[in-house]
C-alpha cells in the first residue's frame, strides 16, 4: 500500500511541539500578568460552580460510579465531602460535572477550563501543590488549548474542546508532577494518541457530549503519569505528517507559537450568562431584550424567526424532540431557549431542569418559532437574530452582535457573583452562603495557599 504525506503537512515547521515545550517550561507565576492571573482564578471558580450545580445532571451518577472504582486517593470529588480517589478517576467525574450543564466558559470556541481544571487540580492535590504553582499550570494548560483551537482554520465536525483539551490537560499535569523538558514532550506525545471528540453527541443531544471533556482530562493525566514512568511519545504531535492538524483539521500549527509567553489568549475568555450551548446565547439576549422592551409572555406570540450562522443552526437548530434527553436538548435547541425565555422571562438552571423542558405548556410555543440559516455570516456564536410577531399584529425584532459574557459584552461583577451563588447553592451539592463566600475568597487569595490538598478544609 502506498502512503503519501500532505503537502500541506510537509510544509509546516518542524519543531512545533518542541519549541512549545521550551516556551511554556519557562513560563514561572511570576512572568504571568496580573491580568491572567486574575482570569484564571474567575475561570477556576466558574469551573467549579458550575460543577456543583450539576450533582444532579443526567449522567453524572454514572461518572460518579465508576469513579467511586478507582483507587482511594489524594483528589476530590467535587462536591462529594471527604471522598477521594486517585487523580484520573477524580478528573473524570470532575471533568463530567462541569460539562454537565454547559454553563461553563468560552475562550475562543473551546471549553478550555472544564479539561485543564480538573486535571490540574487533581494532581495538584495529589503532589501536594502550592497555589503559585497551581495558578502558572492552569493558566499554561488553558492557554495551549485556546492557541492549538485558534490555529484551526477548519470545522468538519470535531469537537475542538476534547481534541485540543487533552494537550492541555497533559501539559499541566506534566507540569505539576515537575517533569523535565523531555518527558513533557512525550507527554504531549502520549497525549495524541488520547486525542479524539465529535460533534455527533452534539447534534443527536447525547449525554456523551459532556463525557467528551472528561475523557480528555482523565487522558491528559494518563499521558503525564506515563511519560513519567519513561514512556515515549511521538516528537511531532502537533507539526507531524500524521499529528494533530494533519489528522483532524487543517490549521497553521506555528501560530501557536505566536507570542506564546507574551501574550495570552486566555485573557479573553467568555464567562456564560446562560446554561446552554453557546451558540443559543445571542438569542437567548436577543429575546430577553424584547420581553423587557415590549413586556410580552408567551401567551401573546402568533410567531417567531431565529436567525443564526450556519454553524450555530448545526448545533442548536435541530429538531425539539426532547423524551430521550430532555436536559441535553433544552441546552441545545434555540427554539426551546427562546419560548422559555418568552413564557417565563429568563433563562437559568431551573429551565433546564427534565421537568421544564418536558413541560407540556411550553410546546406550543416551541412549534411556532422557526430557524432560519443566514448562509452569508461566518460567526461561530454572534450574530442572532429575533424576530416575534404578536397575536395583536406587531412585529418585534432584535438583533445581538455580541455573545453576552465576551469581552465585547462582558458580565458584571455583580453579574459573575450572582451566577456563582446561585450555581454553588444549587442542587444535591447545595452550599450555603457563608460556605460560599469562603470558598469564593479562598480562591481570590490562592497564590497564598501552600498547599492545594487543603483547598476545600474549613470551607466545605
Amino acid at each position: 500500500m502506498n502512503v503519501s504525506v500532505s503537502p500541506k503537512a510537509a510544509a509546516v515547521r518542524a519543531d512545533v511541539t518542541a519549541a512549545v515545550v521550551q516556551a511554556t517550561q519557562r513560563i514561572r507565576f511570576d512572568d504571568i500578568p496580573a491580568r491572567t492571573i486574575a482570569t484564571t482564578k474567575r475561570v477556576l471558580l466558574d469551573t467549579l460552580a458550575v460543577a456543583w450545580a450539576a450533582a444532579d445532571a443526567a449522567g453524572v451518577n454514572a461518572a460518579r460510579a465508576l469513579a467511586l472504582r478507582g483507587a482511594p486517593g489524594h483528589a476530590s470529588l467535587w462536591g462529594e465531602g471527604e471522598t477521594r480517589r486517585e487523580p484520573s478517576a477524580a478528573a473524570f467525574y470532575n471533568g463530567t460535572l462541569a460539562a454537565a450543564l454547559d454553563f461553563d466558559s468560552l475562550a475562543g470556541f473551546v471549553h478550555a477550563d472544564i479539561i485543564v481544571a480538573p486535571a490540574a487540580l487533581a494532581v495538584a492535590e495529589q503532589q501536594r501543590r502550592n497555589g503559585r504553582e497551581l495558578l502558572a499550570a492552569l493558566t499554561v494548560g488553558n492557554e495551549l488549548v485556546v492557541r492549538l483551537a485558534a490555529a484551526t482554520r477548519t470545522n468538519r465536525g470535531f469537537f475542538h474542546t476534547s481534541i485540543a483539551g487533552v494537550f492541555g490537560a497533559a501539559l499541566a499535569a506534566a507540569r505539576l508532577r515537575g517533569l523535565d523538558a523531555d518527558r513533557t514532550h512525550n507527554a504531549l506525545g502520549i497525549a495524541l494518541c488520547h486525542a479524539g471528540g465529535t460533534q455527533q453527541s452534539h447534534v443527536e443531544q447525547r449525554l456523551t457530549k459532556r463525557l467528551q471533556s472528561a475523557f480528555a482530562a482523565r487522558d491528559g493525566i494518563i499521558s503525564a503519569d506515563l511519560a513519567a514512568l519513561g514512556t515515549t511519545g511521538p516528537r511531532a504531535a502537533f507539526e507531524g505528517p500524521f499529528g494533530l492538524f494533519a489528522l483532524f483539521e487543517e490549521g497553521r500549527p506555528e501560530e501557536v507559537l505566536d507570542g506564546l509567553g507574551r501574550r495570552f489568549l486566555v485573557d479573553e475568555t467568555a464567562l456564560k450568562r446562560f446554561p446552554a450551548c453557546g451558540c443559543s446565547h445571542a438569542a437567548l439576549a436577543a429575546a430577553l431584550e424584547i420581553v423587557a422592551r415590549h413586556g410580552i409572555t408567551g401567551e401573546d406570540v402568533a410567531r417567531g424567526e431565529i436567525v443564526l450562522t450556519p454553524y450555530m443552526a448545526r448545533l442548536v437548530g435541530g429538531a425539539f424532540a426532547p423524551e430521550a434527553n430532555p436536559q441535553v436538548t433544552g441546552q441545545f435547541n434555540v427554539r426551546y431557549g427562546v419560548a422559555a425565555v418568552l413564557a417565563r422571562g429568563g433563562f437559568g438552571l431551573a429551565d433546564i431542569e427534565p421537568a421544564a423542558v418536558l413541560d407540556p405548556a411550553i410546546r406550543p410555543l416551541v412549534e411556532r418559532l422557526s430557524v432560519r440559516v443566514d448562509e452569508s455570516r461566518t460567526g461561530t456564536f454572534a450574530p442572532a437574530d429575533v424576530t416575534i410577531e404578536t397575536h395583536d399584529g406587531r412585529r418585534l425584532h432584535h438583533r445581538v452582535e455580541a455573545v453576552p459574557g465576551s469581552s465585547e459584552a462582558p458580565l458584571s461583577e455583580d453579574e459573575i457573583h450572582a451566577k456563582l451563588v446561585a450555581a454553588f447553592g444549587y442542587g444535591r451539592n447545595a452550599l450555603p452562603p457563608a460556605r460560599i463566600e469562603a470558598l469564593v475568597q479562598r480562591i481570590h487569595r490562592l497564590e497564598g495557599v501552600d498547599d492545594i490538598s487543603t483547598l476545600f478544609d474549613q470551607v466545605l
